[in-house]
């Protein structure tokens, strides 16, 4: 569904970037070079595009840092757990249930 702000010319400026995907996408067959030249060519027949021509940059998550987030998080559902066991069973929070 289109943005309220969407015009025609975002509908033809999508549609010509799906003609192209179809025709040159790498996973459909085609190679990357010729994929992201007939990207840029679509854009810049619209105007559109990043603004110093060059290819938008790339966010990359390493894995060192996703296996840190992962090591915290288990670290504190751990810490969290132990707590919530040894509360009384009459405090908010507390578990209220034994280990099967």
């Amino acid at each position: 569904m289109p943005t309220p702000a969407a015009t025609d010319d975002d509908d033809a400026w999508r549609a010509a970037r799906r003609r192209a995907a179809r025709q040159h996408h790498p996973d459909l067959g085609g190679s990357t070079e010729a994929y992201m030249a007939a990207l840029a060519e679509v854009d810049a027949a619209f105007g559109r595009g990043a603004p110093t021509g060059g290819p938008r940059p790339v966010v990359v998550t390493t894995s060192l840092r996703r296996r840190l987030l992962r090591v915290t998080l288990r670290g504190a559902r751990d810490a969290s757990r132990s707590v919530r066991q040894r509360l009384p069973p009459g405090v908010p929070g507390s578990r209220r249930w034994g280990n099967l």
